[in-house]
Protein backbone atom coordinates (compact mmCIF):
# COMPACT_ATOMS: atom_id res chain seq x y z
CA UNK A 1 0.00 0.00 0.00
CA UNK A 2 1.71 3.45 -0.96
CA UNK A 3 1.48 6.21 1.03
CA UNK A 4 -1.69 8.05 0.11
CA UNK A 5 -3.32 5.09 0.63
CA UNK A 6 -2.22 4.92 3.98
CA UNK A 7 -2.91 8.31 4.66
CA UNK A 8 -6.74 8.05 3.83
CA UNK A 9 -6.97 4.48 5.90
CA UNK A 10 -5.39 7.06 8.54
CA UNK A 11 -7.36 9.85 8.11
CA UNK A 12 -10.76 7.57 7.90
CA UNK A 13 -9.48 5.65 11.14
CA UNK A 14 -9.29 9.80 13.22
CA UNK A 15 -12.81 10.10 11.47
CA UNK A 16 -14.02 6.75 13.33
CA UNK A 17 -12.18 7.74 16.81
CA UNK A 18 -13.63 11.41 16.67
CA UNK A 19 -16.30 10.91 19.28
CA UNK A 20 -14.30 9.56 21.68
CA UNK A 21 -11.42 12.64 20.84
CA UNK A 22 -14.10 15.08 21.41
CA UNK A 23 -15.67 13.30 25.12
CA UNK A 24 -11.55 13.23 25.78
CA UNK A 25 -11.98 16.97 25.11
CA UNK A 26 -14.67 17.65 26.98
CA UNK A 27 -13.83 15.46 30.38
CA UNK A 28 -10.44 17.60 30.67
CA UNK A 29 -12.25 20.55 30.10
CA UNK A 30 -14.87 19.98 32.40
CA UNK A 31 -12.25 18.35 35.34
CA UNK A 32 -9.55 21.52 35.34
CA UNK A 33 -6.58 21.12 37.36
CA UNK A 34 -3.63 23.39 38.22
CA UNK A 35 -0.15 22.49 36.69
CA UNK A 36 1.02 19.70 38.85
CA UNK A 37 -1.84 18.39 40.47
CA UNK A 38 -3.62 17.02 37.43
CA UNK A 39 -4.26 13.60 39.34
CA UNK A 40 -7.86 13.10 37.90
CA UNK A 41 -6.69 14.11 33.92
CA UNK A 42 -3.61 11.98 34.38
CA UNK A 43 -5.15 9.08 35.45
CA UNK A 44 -8.21 9.21 33.00
CA UNK A 45 -5.54 9.68 30.02
CA UNK A 46 -4.07 7.28 31.18
CA UNK A 47 -6.67 4.82 31.29
CA UNK A 48 -7.81 6.16 27.87
CA UNK A 49 -4.34 5.09 26.31
CA UNK A 50 -4.64 1.52 27.75
CA UNK A 51 -8.20 1.30 26.30
CA UNK A 52 -6.04 1.67 22.90
CA UNK A 53 -3.96 -0.71 23.33
CA UNK A 54 -1.25 1.44 24.60
CA UNK A 55 1.16 0.24 27.75
CA UNK A 56 0.76 3.15 29.98
CA UNK A 57 3.14 3.57 32.54
CA UNK A 58 2.10 6.25 35.21
CA UNK A 59 3.68 7.97 37.46
CA UNK A 60 6.76 9.05 35.00
CA UNK A 61 9.99 10.35 35.09
CA UNK A 62 9.47 10.89 38.82
CA UNK A 63 6.07 13.09 38.81
CA UNK A 64 3.38 11.64 39.43
CA UNK A 65 1.08 13.59 36.99
CA UNK A 66 3.14 12.43 33.63
CA UNK A 67 2.78 9.18 31.69
CA UNK A 68 4.37 7.93 29.28
CA UNK A 69 2.13 5.41 26.90
CA UNK A 70 3.50 3.38 23.98
CA UNK A 71 2.80 1.23 21.27
CA UNK A 72 5.07 -0.50 18.65
CA UNK A 73 7.78 -2.41 18.62
CA UNK A 74 11.61 -1.72 18.53
CA UNK A 75 12.41 -2.53 14.72
CA UNK A 76 12.36 1.50 13.16
CA UNK A 77 11.54 5.08 14.36
CA UNK A 78 10.20 6.30 17.28
CA UNK A 79 7.50 9.27 17.16
CA UNK A 80 6.13 11.08 20.25
CA UNK A 81 2.90 13.03 20.62
CA UNK A 82 3.20 15.58 23.65
CA UNK A 83 -0.30 16.19 25.81
CA UNK A 84 -0.98 18.91 27.74
CA UNK A 85 -3.78 18.62 30.28
CA UNK A 86 -3.37 21.58 33.17
CA UNK A 87 -5.52 24.58 33.56
CA UNK A 88 -4.75 27.95 34.75
CA UNK A 89 -6.34 29.88 37.53
CA UNK A 90 -8.72 32.73 37.81
CA UNK A 91 -11.26 32.75 35.60
CA UNK A 92 -15.22 33.58 36.26
CA UNK A 93 -16.35 31.20 33.78
CA UNK A 94 -14.48 27.96 35.24
CA UNK A 95 -16.92 25.25 34.85
CA UNK A 96 -16.40 23.63 38.01
CA UNK A 97 -16.39 26.58 40.04
CA UNK A 98 -13.28 26.76 41.31
CA UNK A 99 -11.51 29.59 39.36
CA UNK A 100 -9.79 26.77 37.30
CA UNK A 101 -10.32 26.66 33.29
CA UNK A 102 -8.67 25.49 30.38
CA UNK A 103 -7.54 28.95 28.39
CA UNK A 104 -4.91 28.26 26.89
CA UNK A 105 -6.75 24.84 25.53
CA UNK A 106 -4.61 21.85 27.18
CA UNK A 107 -7.66 19.75 27.24
CA UNK A 108 -7.19 20.19 23.09
CA UNK A 109 -4.11 19.37 23.19
CA UNK A 110 -4.73 16.60 24.70
CA UNK A 111 -7.38 15.41 22.76
CA UNK A 112 -5.66 16.19 19.19
CA UNK A 113 -2.48 14.06 20.51
CA UNK A 114 -4.32 11.28 21.33
CA UNK A 115 -6.24 10.88 18.33
CA UNK A 116 -3.48 11.26 16.11
CA UNK A 117 -1.73 8.28 18.15
CA UNK A 118 -5.19 6.31 17.80
CA UNK A 119 -5.33 7.26 14.03
CA UNK A 120 -1.52 6.16 13.51
CA UNK A 121 -1.77 3.10 15.03
CA UNK A 122 -4.68 1.73 12.98
CA UNK A 123 -1.78 2.31 10.12
CA UNK A 124 0.88 0.06 12.44
CA UNK A 125 1.15 -3.24 10.75
CA UNK A 126 2.32 -1.25 7.25
CA UNK A 127 5.53 0.13 8.94
CA UNK A 128 8.47 -0.91 12.25
CA UNK A 129 8.42 1.21 14.82
CA UNK A 130 6.79 3.05 18.05
CA UNK A 131 4.14 5.63 18.77
CA UNK A 132 5.03 7.13 22.33
CA UNK A 133 1.94 9.77 24.02
CA UNK A 134 4.08 11.37 26.37
CA UNK A 135 1.74 12.69 29.21
CA UNK A 136 3.89 16.01 29.81
CA UNK A 137 1.81 18.21 33.12
CA UNK A 138 2.58 21.39 34.38
CA UNK A 139 3.48 23.40 31.27
CA UNK A 140 2.08 26.76 32.48
CA UNK A 141 3.76 26.61 36.09
CA UNK A 142 6.55 24.08 36.25
CA UNK A 143 7.51 22.50 33.03
CA UNK A 144 7.60 18.98 33.07
CA UNK A 145 8.69 19.01 29.67
CA UNK A 146 12.17 20.68 31.07
CA UNK A 147 12.57 18.07 33.60
CA UNK A 148 12.13 15.45 30.85
CA UNK A 149 14.48 16.50 28.64
CA UNK A 150 16.90 17.27 31.82
CA UNK A 151 16.40 13.22 32.31
CA UNK A 152 17.18 12.07 28.56
CA UNK A 153 13.45 11.24 28.24
CA UNK A 154 13.71 12.61 24.73
CA UNK A 155 17.01 10.81 23.48
CA UNK A 156 15.14 7.94 21.81
CA UNK A 157 12.48 10.33 19.76
CA UNK A 158 12.87 10.24 16.06
CA UNK A 159 10.37 13.08 15.88
CA UNK A 160 7.86 15.30 18.28
CA UNK A 161 4.66 16.91 17.68
CA UNK A 162 2.22 19.03 19.19
CA UNK A 163 -0.82 21.35 17.88
CA UNK A 164 -1.68 24.56 20.15
CA UNK A 165 -4.45 26.92 19.49
CA UNK A 166 -3.43 30.02 18.37
CA UNK A 167 -4.69 33.20 16.86
CA UNK A 168 -3.66 32.26 13.45
CA UNK A 169 -2.33 28.79 10.85
CA UNK A 170 1.51 28.67 11.95
CA UNK A 171 3.78 26.01 10.95
CA UNK A 172 6.67 28.39 12.14
CA UNK A 173 6.79 29.49 15.27
CA UNK A 174 8.36 31.88 17.90
CA UNK A 175 8.59 31.01 21.79
CA UNK A 176 10.54 33.24 24.19
CA UNK A 177 13.01 31.61 25.97
CA UNK A 178 11.91 32.25 30.29
CA UNK A 179 12.63 31.74 33.54
CA UNK A 180 10.85 33.47 36.47
CA UNK A 181 12.32 34.97 39.81
CA UNK A 182 11.15 35.48 43.41
CA UNK A 183 13.24 38.76 44.91
CA UNK A 184 12.75 38.75 48.59
CA UNK A 185 13.44 42.30 50.72
CA UNK A 186 13.92 41.82 53.90
CA UNK A 187 14.54 45.38 56.07
CA UNK A 188 13.39 46.22 59.35
CA UNK A 189 9.95 47.42 60.73
CA UNK A 190 9.23 50.63 62.55
CA UNK A 191 6.10 52.96 63.21
CA UNK A 192 5.62 55.03 59.76
CA UNK A 193 4.70 58.10 61.75
CA UNK A 194 6.89 58.08 64.95
CA UNK A 195 9.77 56.69 63.95
CA UNK A 196 10.53 56.04 60.09
CA UNK A 197 14.07 56.72 60.04
CA UNK A 198 14.78 53.28 62.34
CA UNK A 199 12.96 51.40 59.44
CA UNK A 200 14.76 50.17 56.54
CA UNK A 201 11.94 49.59 53.56
CA UNK A 202 11.62 46.64 51.53
CA UNK A 203 8.87 47.89 49.34
CA UNK A 204 10.84 50.74 48.37
CA UNK A 205 13.50 47.98 47.62
CA UNK A 206 10.59 46.56 45.32
CA UNK A 207 9.73 49.98 43.65
CA UNK A 208 13.25 50.54 42.99
CA UNK A 209 13.51 47.58 41.04
CA UNK A 210 10.87 48.36 39.47
CA UNK A 211 12.07 51.47 38.51
CA UNK A 212 15.51 49.90 37.58
CA UNK A 213 13.63 47.66 34.99
CA UNK A 214 12.24 49.90 33.63
CA UNK A 215 15.14 52.00 32.46
CA UNK A 216 16.66 48.69 31.33
CA UNK A 217 14.14 48.12 28.67
CA UNK A 218 15.45 50.30 26.51
CA UNK A 219 18.81 48.85 26.26
CA UNK A 220 17.87 45.17 25.87
CA UNK A 221 16.61 43.79 22.21
CA UNK A 222 13.07 43.97 21.48
CA UNK A 223 12.54 40.74 21.87
CA UNK A 224 13.13 40.76 25.60
CA UNK A 225 9.49 41.28 27.55
CA UNK A 226 10.00 41.96 31.21
CA UNK A 227 7.11 41.69 33.75
CA UNK A 228 6.47 41.26 37.32
CA UNK A 229 4.24 41.66 39.94
CA UNK A 230 4.77 42.25 44.21
CA UNK A 231 3.14 39.58 46.26
CA UNK A 232 3.90 40.37 49.47
CA UNK A 233 4.06 44.40 49.97
CA UNK A 234 3.54 45.20 53.69
CA UNK A 235 1.24 44.77 56.53
CA UNK A 236 -0.19 48.07 57.35
CA UNK A 237 0.64 51.51 55.97
CA UNK A 238 1.55 52.23 59.34
CA UNK A 239 4.25 50.06 59.63
CA UNK A 240 7.29 50.43 57.46
CA UNK A 241 7.49 47.10 55.24
CA UNK A 242 10.17 44.97 56.37
CA UNK A 243 9.35 42.01 54.16
CA UNK A 244 8.62 42.14 50.11
CA UNK A 245 8.48 39.57 47.60
CA UNK A 246 8.48 40.00 44.11
CA UNK A 247 7.97 37.65 41.35
CA UNK A 248 9.36 38.61 37.51
CA UNK A 249 9.76 37.06 33.99
CA UNK A 250 12.22 37.35 32.10
CA UNK A 251 12.16 36.11 28.57
CA UNK A 252 14.09 36.40 25.39
CA UNK A 253 14.08 35.63 22.06
CA UNK A 254 17.01 33.14 22.27
CA UNK A 255 18.19 30.94 25.46
CA UNK A 256 21.47 32.27 25.41
CA UNK A 257 20.77 35.89 25.55
CA UNK A 258 18.28 35.00 28.16
CA UNK A 259 21.24 34.85 30.56
CA UNK A 260 22.81 38.21 29.54
CA UNK A 261 19.44 39.38 30.36
CA UNK A 262 19.14 37.56 33.46
CA UNK A 263 21.66 38.82 34.72
CA UNK A 264 21.14 42.56 34.18
CA UNK A 265 17.64 42.14 35.61
CA UNK A 266 19.25 40.79 38.94
CA UNK A 267 21.59 43.52 39.27
CA UNK A 268 18.25 46.02 39.39
CA UNK A 269 17.27 43.97 42.21
CA UNK A 270 20.67 43.92 44.12
CA UNK A 271 20.88 48.04 43.32
CA UNK A 272 17.46 48.79 44.61
CA UNK A 273 18.96 46.27 48.02
CA UNK A 274 22.26 48.26 48.24
CA UNK A 275 20.29 51.87 47.66
CA UNK A 276 17.81 51.03 51.00
CA UNK A 277 19.80 48.90 53.23
CA UNK A 278 17.60 45.69 52.52
CA UNK A 279 18.90 42.24 52.47
CA UNK A 280 18.13 40.47 49.48
CA UNK A 281 17.67 36.93 48.44
CA UNK A 282 17.13 35.37 44.75
CA UNK A 283 14.91 32.36 43.65
CA UNK A 284 15.48 31.13 40.64
CA UNK A 285 12.60 28.79 39.19
CA UNK A 286 14.09 25.20 38.90
CA UNK A 287 13.18 24.77 34.91
CA UNK A 288 14.42 27.29 32.36
CA UNK A 289 12.26 27.17 29.35
CA UNK A 290 13.90 27.27 25.82
CA UNK A 291 13.28 29.31 22.99
CA UNK A 292 11.34 26.70 20.09
CA UNK A 293 14.12 25.54 17.38
CA UNK A 294 11.19 24.12 14.73
CA UNK A 295 12.75 21.46 12.45
CA UNK A 296 12.41 22.67 8.76
CA UNK A 297 12.32 19.01 7.58
CA UNK A 298 9.04 18.14 9.78
CA UNK A 299 7.48 21.60 9.41
CA UNK A 300 7.16 21.67 5.34
CA UNK A 301 5.58 17.96 5.90
CA UNK A 302 3.18 19.51 8.57
CA UNK A 303 2.52 22.33 5.83
CA UNK A 304 1.74 19.87 2.83
CA UNK A 305 -0.12 17.77 5.00
CA UNK A 306 -2.22 20.75 6.12
CA UNK A 307 -3.10 21.75 2.98
CA UNK A 308 -4.07 18.41 1.41
CA UNK A 309 -6.94 18.72 4.44
CA UNK A 310 -7.98 22.03 3.12
CA UNK A 311 -5.60 24.25 5.35
CA UNK A 312 -4.15 27.03 3.17
CA UNK A 313 -3.58 30.26 5.03
CA UNK A 314 -0.21 30.62 7.33
CA UNK A 315 1.04 33.22 9.39
CA UNK A 316 4.56 32.90 10.44
CA UNK A 317 5.41 33.52 13.99
CA UNK A 318 6.47 36.82 15.42
CA UNK A 319 9.14 36.72 18.19
CA UNK A 320 7.77 40.08 19.47
CA UNK A 321 4.44 38.80 19.91
CA UNK A 322 5.30 35.56 21.13
CA UNK A 323 4.91 33.47 24.47
CA UNK A 324 6.61 30.59 26.04
CA UNK A 325 6.56 26.97 25.98
CA UNK A 326 8.26 24.12 27.66
CA UNK A 327 8.49 22.40 24.26
CA UNK A 328 11.72 24.95 23.53
CA UNK A 329 13.42 22.22 25.41
CA UNK A 330 12.10 19.42 23.89
CA UNK A 331 13.10 20.82 20.48
CA UNK A 332 16.84 21.57 22.03
CA UNK A 333 17.03 17.09 22.47
CA UNK A 334 14.85 15.69 19.29
CA UNK A 335 13.68 16.93 16.21
CA UNK A 336 10.56 19.11 17.20
CA UNK A 337 7.49 19.88 15.10
CA UNK A 338 5.48 22.40 16.99
CA UNK A 339 2.00 24.14 15.01
CA UNK A 340 -0.58 26.56 15.68
CA UNK A 341 -4.04 25.66 14.70
CA UNK A 342 -5.76 29.19 13.83
CA UNK A 343 -9.12 30.18 15.87
CA UNK A 344 -9.47 33.71 14.23
CA UNK A 345 -12.16 32.97 12.08
CA UNK A 346 -14.42 32.28 14.65
CA UNK A 347 -12.95 34.89 17.94
CA UNK A 348 -11.15 38.09 18.23
CA UNK A 349 -10.04 36.37 21.85
CA UNK A 350 -6.25 34.87 22.14
CA UNK A 351 -5.49 32.35 24.44
CA UNK A 352 -5.70 33.19 28.05
CA UNK A 353 -8.42 35.64 27.86
CA UNK A 354 -11.71 34.65 29.93
CA UNK A 355 -13.42 34.52 26.29
CA UNK A 356 -10.94 32.13 24.89
CA UNK A 357 -12.45 29.35 27.59
CA UNK A 358 -15.38 29.60 25.66
CA UNK A 359 -13.37 28.27 22.51
CA UNK A 360 -11.94 25.35 23.72
CA UNK A 361 -13.94 22.75 23.74
CA UNK A 362 -16.52 24.08 21.27
CA UNK A 363 -17.67 22.58 17.98
CA UNK A 364 -15.38 24.34 16.41
CA UNK A 365 -12.53 23.91 18.44
CA UNK A 366 -13.36 20.22 17.81
CA UNK A 367 -13.05 20.49 14.13
CA UNK A 368 -9.59 21.90 14.73
CA UNK A 369 -9.17 19.32 16.46
CA UNK A 370 -9.48 16.63 14.09
CA UNK A 371 -7.70 18.09 11.30
CA UNK A 372 -4.58 18.57 13.88
CA UNK A 373 -4.35 15.11 14.47
CA UNK A 374 -4.63 14.18 10.86
CA UNK A 375 -1.87 16.16 10.03
CA UNK A 376 0.00 15.26 13.70
CA UNK A 377 -0.48 11.41 11.98
CA UNK A 378 0.08 11.79 8.40
CA UNK A 379 3.34 13.59 9.08
CA UNK A 380 4.34 10.99 11.62
CA UNK A 381 3.92 8.37 9.48
CA UNK A 382 6.25 9.98 6.79
CA UNK A 383 8.69 9.55 9.38
CA UNK A 384 8.33 6.24 10.37
CA UNK A 385 8.51 5.53 6.70
CA UNK A 386 11.33 7.61 6.04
Amino acid sequence: MDISQLKKKLFAAEDEFAPEAERVSKYIFQHPEIGGQEYVSAKFLAEEAARLGFSAGMPYCGMDTAFRCEYGDEGGKTVAFLAEYDALPGYKNSPDGSGLAHACGHNWIAASTLAACAALKAVKPDFKGKIVWLGTPAEENLGAKVTMAKAGVFDDIDAAFQFHLGPNNNVEPHELAMCDFYYTFTGRASHAASSPEEGINALDACNLTFAGINALRQHVTPDVKLHGIITQGGAACNIVPDHCVMQYYVRAGQKDYLEQVIERVNNCARGAALMTGCRLDIVRSENTYYDVRQDPFLAEKMRRNLESLGVTEFTPGSVYKAGSSDIGNVSYACPTCYCYMGTRDYTSADTHDERFVEVVDSDFAHGLLHTAAKAMAATALEVLLG
